[in-house]
């Protein structure tokens, strides 16, 4: 086990139990003990990441910028991947949580339009503005 702080550049990491939860702009997710700094474990995600994870209760979401989200528990024992979702062709922005609900701004590309959208997953979700 290494000491990890350094290897993560560029997204917010998050801590639950004791335990940072990070994934680096490369794609590799990681356990680290927050009060030793130790790693506990590493684990690929496919893509390149640019906005933070977030944590909704025992589970982390982290989204690359292809639009794949990959959604794992915060685990400190090893990478337990629980989905992956893709929406849209871009994503960069951090996904908000409000309640029940996350929202997810997400860029599709038709015939070289750029189109943004702004979903919102959960509970009560259902209703749609234009």
């Amino acid at each position: 086990k290494t000491r990890g702080y350094a290897e993560v550049t560029g997204q917010l990491g998050l801590v639950q139990n004791g335990y940072l939860y990070a994934v680096t702009d490369a794609g590799v997710a990681m356990c680290m003990a927050s009060y030793e700094g130790t790693v506990c474990w590493r684990g690929r995600l496919r893509g390149t990441f640019s906005s933070s994870p977030v944590i909704v209760g025992e589970h982390l979401l982290a989204t690359n910028e292809l639009g794949t989200t990959f959604v794992f528990k915060t685990n400190p024992f090893g990478l337990e991947l629980v989905a992956e979702n893709k929406l849209g062709d871009e994503v960069f922005a951090i996904p908000p949580i409000c309640g029940s609900r996350i929202y997810l701004r997400v860029t599709s590309r038709t015939g070289g339009q750029r189109q943004e959208t702004l979903f919102c997953i959960g509970v009560g979700a259902t209703d749609r503005t234009e």
